[in-house]
């Protein structure tokens, strides 16, 4: 069984890690739309107060801002909730990756981690909307060191990031950014057995080690995976695993529609002799306000789920 030791909210990190990478290139610009202290960015204005720009409810107006900085050389990224960060700002990410802008968006509180904020600002489809931009790059860190270590990467790697963090509280296995050491491939967590391959995201992970503590519970063995980057897709890895489990499962922290299941089936649909999939996330409907940890359970991203759509497989 595995046992969780310490979890924090990985959104907290992310205004002190790009203080520190400011510290080395002063070149890194951070744009909020008055959400600075929920994302933690504002945290950046402390230190460096010319590479924040605080541009108030103009989410649109700034996200064309920041593709002008891209384009005259600085480093632009772009803070705010998964929700305001994706679709309010679609058309003018669209054009950020035709002109093939240099430009990270720091994504939060995606999925149902808004609970209390209500359906208006619970981004369950922000994975369908970034997946299918040209030039795009998704990917999806785990715990407060795998984002630091994420933003790095994002940063050190030029093109157009969607970098997707955690607002609840995410159990931490890596003791440093080092250790995370991240990459756009597959990883492989936790492992009994050749049953079920569980691939998940990082704002579900609390939910996909539930999920393996039920199917161990009841004599299933398991592989869980976490899937670092949803764009490109680790496809290769996947495949792998499908032609050697019995069951193949997605969980995700968003709607069942356009996101990590819908690349995964993608992947699986060209070849033969693969494993069922099963597709487990938020049910395609509006949601509701109220605990994140509650809506999760009523609407599907929960470790039952997983368990009965395994059970349905492997009847």
């Amino acid at each position: 069984m595995i046992k969780i030791e310490k979890s924090s909210a990985p959104r907290v990190v992310i205004g002190k890690h790009l203080t520190s990478l400011i510290e080395k290139n002063n070149k890194i610009i951070v744009i909020d739309n008055d959400l600075g202290t929920s994302t933690s960015s504002a945290d950046v204005e402390k230190t460096f107060p010319k590479n924040f720009l605080e541009l108030g409810i103009g989410e649109q107006s700034s996200l064309s801002a920041a593709t002008g900085l891209a384009l005259e050389g600085m480093f632009p990224v772009y803070v705010n909730f998964a929700i305001f960060a994706s679709g309010t700002i679609w058309t003018q990410i669209r054009q950020a990756a035709y002109a093939k802008a240099n430009l990270k968006i720091i994504a939060t509180h995606p999925g149902l981690d808004a609970g209390p904020d209500g359906a208006s600002h619970q981004a369950t489809q922000d994975m369908a909307l970034m997946r299918c931009i040209p030039n795009m790059n998704v990917i999806l860190p785990l715990d407060e060191n795998d984002v630091k270590s994420a933003i790095s990467y994002a940063l050190n790697n030029k093109g157009l990031y969607y970098v997707r963090v955690a607002r609840e509280p995410v159990p931490i296995i890596y003791n440093s950014p080092e250790e995370a050491n991240f990459d756009i491939k597959n990883k492989e967590l936790y492992s009994t057995g050749d049953d079920v391959a569980l691939f998940f995201d990082g704002s579900s992970f609390e939910q996909a080690i539930a999920s393996v503590n039920l199917l161990e519970e009841n004599n299933i063995k398991y592989r869980l995976i976490h899937v670092r980057s949803l764009k490109p897709l680790d496809a290769d890895n996947i495949i792998e695993y499908a032609k050697k489990v019995k069951c193949v499962i997605t969980l995700e922290n968003h709607s069942v529609i356009g996101g990590l299941g819908s690349a995964v089936a993608e992947v699986l649909s060209a070849h033969k002799d693969v494993a069922p999939l099963r597709i487990v996330g938020c049910k395609d409907s509006f949601t509701e306000s109220g605990k994140s940890t509650e809506l999760k359970l009523k609407y599907g991203v929960s470790a039952q789920n997983v368990f009965e759509k395994v059970k349905e497989v492997l009847k």
